[in-house]
C-alpha cells in the first residue's frame, strides 16, 4: 500500500485511511487535506474520485489554481463556498505541461516530479517524459527530455536527488526496442548507450520520435552549411587569383575589393573564422 499522499507527497495516516473513498484509479490515496480539497473543486468526487487517475486531479487542481489568479477573489465551488489560492508556482506549471504531454506516472513518480522545478531551467520545457528503470544502476525514477538534454533523476529515501544528464549535442540517436509488457529506450552516445526500461511501453516510441526530430534538425543545418561551403569553395579560390595587374601583382583597390567579399561571406555563414583568416592574409600579403 502507498504510504505518502499521491497529490502533496504527506505521510499518510491512519486516519487518512479511515476516510475509505480517497483511493485513486491508479492505485494512490489522497490525504484528508487534499481529498477536502478535490471535493471542494468537484463535488462529485467524494463517490467517484476511484474513477480518475492522478493526471486527471492534478489538472483539475491546476485549472483552479490558474482561475483563481485570474479572480483574486478566490473560486466559489458547486456548494457556494469560496475558497481561496495561492497563485500557480514554477512547479504547477510543470506539472501542467506532463498533464498536457498524456503522460501516464504512477503515484510512484510523485516525489521524482516534484524535484522537477529544481532540475529544470526557468526556460526550460518538458518534451516527454516516462516512469522508467535506469538499467546502469537499476534506480528507479523518471526519465525526460527538453529541447537541451535527456535527463534521468531518481529520489534519494534521505534527501536529494540521484541525476544522470546526456546533453542534446552529444546524443547521437534515440531508439526504443518493445517487448510484450514493456519497452527499452536506448540513448546512444559515441559509442556508448544508457538504457531505460519504460513502465509504460507505448512511452517509447513517442519519446524517440520528439528527441530524434530535435537531434536531426541541427544536423541538417550542419550539413546544409557544409554543402554550400563546398558550393562556394571555386569562388573562394577565385577570389585571391582574379583582377590581377598584367604585370601579375594585383592593385591595392582590386585587394580591398577581394577583402569585401571575404567579409561578405563570413557574414553569411559560408566561411568560418579561421578561413576568413586564411584568406584575409594570402591577399595582404600581396599589398
Amino acid at each position: 500500500m502507498n504510504t505518502i499522499c499521491a497529490l502533496c507527497g504527506t505521510p499518510l495516516t491512519p486516519t487518512d485511511m479511515l476516510i475509505e473513498k480517497n483511493k485513486l484509479a491508479d492505485g494512490g490515496y489522497l490525504c484528508t487535506g487534499c481529498f477536502t480539497k478535490a471535493i471542494s473543486i468537484n463535488r462529485d468526487l467524494i463517490n467517484t474520485l476511484d474513477q480518475f487517475y492522478f493526471a486527471e486531479i492534478t489538472g483539475m487542481f491546476l485549472k483552479n489554481k490558474i482561475d483563481a489568479s485570474q479572480n483574486p477573489g478566490g473560486i466559489q465551488s458547486s456548494n457556494g463556498n469560496t475558497y481561496e489560492y495561492d497563485a500557480p508556482t514554477r512547479l504547477d506549471a510543470i506539472k501542467d505541461q506532463i498533464v498536457a504531454l498524456n503522460a501516464r506516472l504512477s503515484v510512484f513518480a510523485n516525489e521524482e516530479v516534484n524535484e522537477l522545478d529544481r532540475v529544470l531551467d526557468q526556460d526550460e520545457n518538458l518534451l516527454a517524459i516516462a516512469e522508467c528503470i535506469y538499467l546502469q544502476n537499476n534506480r528507479e525514477g523518471i526519465v525526460f527530455a527538453t529541447p537541451r538534454r535527456v535527463v534521468f533523476i531518481d529520489k534519494k529515501i534521505l534527501g536529494g536527488i540521484v541525476r544522470n544528464e546526456f546533453p542534446l549535442r552529444e546524443i547521437i540517436s534515440i531508439e526504443h526496442i518493445e517487448n510484450l509488457l514493456y519497452s527499452v529506450l536506448k540513448v546512444n552516445i559515441k559509442g556508448i548507450s544508457a538504457e531505460f526500461k519504460l513502465h509504460n511501453k507505448n512511452d517509447g516510441r513517442a519519446f524517440c520520435t520528439i528527441v530524434n526530430r530535435n537531434i536531426q534538425e541541427p544536423q541538417q543545418y550542419q550539413k546544409r552549411s557544409t554543402e554550400q561551403l563546398h558550393a562556394f569553395q571555386p569562388n573562394i579560390s577565385g577570389l585571391v587569383k582574379e583582377n590581377a595587374f598584367a604585370a601579375g601583382k594585383e592593385s591595392s583597390e582590386a585587394i580591398f575589393e577581394q577583402l569585401e567579399k571575404l567579409g561578405r561571406l563570413k557574414d553569411n555563414g559560408i566561411l568560418t573564422e579561421d578561413e576568413f583568416a586564411e584568406q584575409k592574409k594570402k591577399l595582404l600579403d600581396k599589398l
